[in-house]
């Protein structure tokens, strides 16, 4: 009896109870579970890190996702970005090309899913890839490091598994390092975010650049032979081998080019004295690198020694050659390509014209809803004054702020203003600045895609736009265009200095004004391309192109812009006004100041009925070079005046006595300011002469 209950009992103790059973399996679960959550919260955390923006980070990622095909796209790291001249290729094989190489620390799996989801049928995509793309595996500091902000369109690219494969590749500490660095990032700038795009795609439009002359080996570059810079020191060279990632990589290439994606390899261009001189990988490493390119059903364009090059062509990395060897190298490129069979008839795509274009419709895509201050009203917002920029938006077509403005990058450009619920119907929005040509040009303006008015906008030849009929209230979307102006060029196309930013209008500031004079607008015909029964921009000249002008009759018969009050008009005193020393030659809508100092002859009128007191206000309607508002000071036959008041709608106004009657007297003024500057000095134009004021018009009232 007692072996029969010890067998029982071994028999119970041999088969663990089913509540055990269930215990371990909920633990497995609960485990399992934790582990994924856990995952998918690290995931997300990752996910959370990278900066989310609808325009691309780098003008590469801008060509590969919006230049139309078919394609020749060049994915390497640097050496082909300065190796392979684009433009030249495009031109001789009658394709639009491009070279999206960026940097050889990247990872190719992520080079190529870039291209899994952005190359189409009929594209040729030739790899020029770095020898050190066939051995390594990690991913880099820098990648990582950077794949969060600069490198955001890499990981945006990858469909929803890929993403979450590589967050969970990312070490730990660099996900830890990157939240505490995520507060301290510089904002986005969602005023034109294009710009830097842009001035690319005006340097380097198809995506390749090179320098004429090497700029000299960057730091490490000297210290170490060319065999030691490219792949180690020697005993690592002995054990090169093929990383484990590039018989997947190849098995991808593979089905793009079964969906009519061309896939060719090519060896990456070396410059440099000892460059590939040791036989552990000039045959060795090589070998591997050709055999399993060729199984996987691709073949090499030329040989390495076909893109090696001497010293003399190397620029500052032995990866890297100087213009020289750029077109030696692209010259060879393009005969391997034709020898493939590649060529069309016809032209490429115009890249830098299509980026031009598509960069504006990109920033006028990603605008958001703006809810914004109203602009004051009689007040002048300078665009160097930063305290006033919430009240202007620069949503699209503009450069950076600078000294005393902003400048349009190109023919057309848009800004946001609103515009107060309570204001006159008379109301005026004045917009004031210059061109790059030193000459008024026409401008067309629509609100809200609405053409309102074309006009002439210059220095001296201010955007006046009627609000009656405008909304109140909210933004507002002003579009200015050049309809008559040619492509724009940059200071260094012009040779005037370095800059290569294209400029066409500089905006220097902006006011909404209710004066009755400004709010006289005068209705003409527009061009064709303006809406029906737009309005024109009126800018009214002075009646005479001599030295002597009767400015109070012109104002009168012409109902000028800047004329006053109209009691002043009606009580105003006709006048002959003659200029003396300190102005420059006339315009058609006033005279400027060259300095600090000037004079003007003034012939008073006879003493008459209702002036007893030879008593009188002179008044004068002008502006301050780059608005710069100055005190006017006066001198009227050696008594100086009180110091000119600057009145609400940007008047001056002194009141002196005279008992020259019919005799001329003789107004010196002079402002306060010590700077005198002219629009060449400034970057705004070719006109080098210094201005300071621009003088408008000039009136005498009796006091």
């Amino acid at each position: 009896m007692t072996h029969i209950s010890e067998s029982n009992n071994d028999a119970q103790m041999a088969t663990p109870p089913k509540s055990a059973a269930k215990q371990l399996s909920k633990f497995m679960a609960c485990l399992v579970g934790t582990t994924a959550i856990c995952l998918s919260a690290y995931a997300l955390s990752v996910n959370s890190l990278v900066q989310s923006a609808k325009m691309p980070a780098t003008y590469k990622w801008f060509l590969l996702k919006e230049v139309p095909g078919p394609r020749i796209i060049f994915e390497s790291g640097s050496n082909s970005h300065h190796a392979i001249d684009t433009d030249a290729v495009g031109a001789a094989l009658g394709m639009s090309a491009i070279n999206i190489a960026d940097n050889g620390g990247y990872p190719i799996e992520d080079k190529i899913t870039r291209l899994e989801t952005y190359a189409r049928a009929g594209d040729i995509v030739v790899l020029p890839l770095e020898w050190t793309f066939y051995h390594r595996e990690k991913l880099t500091d820098n990648y990582v490091e950077t794949l969060f902000t600069d490198n955001r369109d890499y990981y945006q690219s990858m469909p929803a598994v890929k993403r979450a494969q590589r967050a969970l590749s990312l070490p730990p500490e660099k996900i830890i390092k990157a939240f505490s660095k995520k507060k301290s990032r510089p904002v986005q700038d969602v005023e034109s975010p294009a710009k830097d795009l842009f001035v690319a795609a005006l340097t380097q439009s198809t995506g390749h650049q090179s320098r004429k002359v090497s700029i000299g080996p960057e730091l490490g570059v000297a210290e170490q032979s060319c065999d030691d810079y490219i792949l180690g020191k020697t005993a690592q060279r002995k054990n090169l081998k093929l990383s484990a990632n590039i018989k997947p990589a190849l098995a991808r290439l593979k089905k793009l080019k079964n969906k009519g994606i061309g896939i060719h390899f090519a060896w990456p261009v070396l410059a440099g004295d000892g460059c590939m001189s040791d036989p552990a990988y000039v045959t060795g490493f090589r070998a591997q690198i050709e055999q399993a390119v060729n199984l996987a059903g691709f073949e090499f364009l030329g040989t390495p020694g076909q893109s090696l090059y001497g010293q003399n062509l190397q620029d500052n990395t032995p990866y890297h050659v100087v213009t020289k060897g750029t077109d030696i190298h692209t010259q060879k490129m393009i005969g391997f390509l034709q020898a493939q069979g590649y060529g069309e008839t016809g032209s490429p795509l115009d890249i830098k014209t299509f980026a031009r274009h598509r960069l504006l419709e990109m920033e006028l895509a990603s605008i958001k809803p703006l809810n914004q201050p109203a602009l004051p009203i009689g007040k002048p917002i300078a665009m160097d004054n930063p305290e006033m920029r919430e009240l202007v938006e620069f949503s699209a077509g503009w450069w950076d702020f600078e000294p005393y403005g902003r400048w349009m990058r190109d023919n057309r450009a848009m800004f946001r203003v609103t515009l107060p619920k309570d204001i006159s119907p008379k109301s005026v929005l004045k917009i004031q600045g210059s061109t790059k040509s030193g000459q008024p040009e026409k401008v067309s303006l629509s609100i809200n895609g609405k053409v309102i008015s074309s006009g002439m906008f210059g220095e001296s030849a201010p955007l006046l736009v009627p609000a009656a009929d405008l909304p109140r209230g909210e933004a507002l979307s002003i579009f200015l265009s050049l309809p008559e102006a040619d492509l724009p060029q940059s200071p260094l196309e012009l040779g005037e200095n370095q800059d290569a930013r294209s400029m066409t209008l500089h905006l220097h500031s902006l006011e909404l004004t209710t004066s009755e004079a400004e709010a006289e607008i005068e209705q003409v015909e527009v061009s064709n391309d303006a809406a029906p029964n737009a309005t024109a921009i009126k800018t009214v000249p002075y009646v005479s192109d001599n030295l002597v002008f009767d400015y109070t009759q012109a104002f009168l018969d012409e109902g000028p812009l800047n004329c006053g009050p109209a009691d002043m008009k009606r009580n105003s005193i006709p006048l002959k006004i003659s200029f003396s020393e300190g102005w420059w030659e006339q315009e058609n809508y006033g005279r400027w100041m060259k300095d600090q100092r000037a004079t003007l002859d003034i012939t008073m009128p006879d003493n008459g009925e209702g002036m007893p007191e030879n008593r009188y206000s002179i008044r004068l309607e002008g502006d301050f070079f780059m608005n710069r508002v100055q005190s006017v000071s006066a001198v009227i036959d050696g008594k100086k005046l009180n110091p000119f008041t600057l009145m609400a709608d940007g008047s001056l106004i002194s009141i002196f006595e005279s008992s020259q009657m019919g005799n001329s007297i003789t107004l010196e003024l002079e402002l306060s300011g010590k700077t005198t500057q002219s629009p060449k000095t400034l970057g705004l134009s070719q006109d080098d002469r210094t201005l300071t004021y621009f003088l408008k018009s000039a009136q005498l009232i009796p006091a």
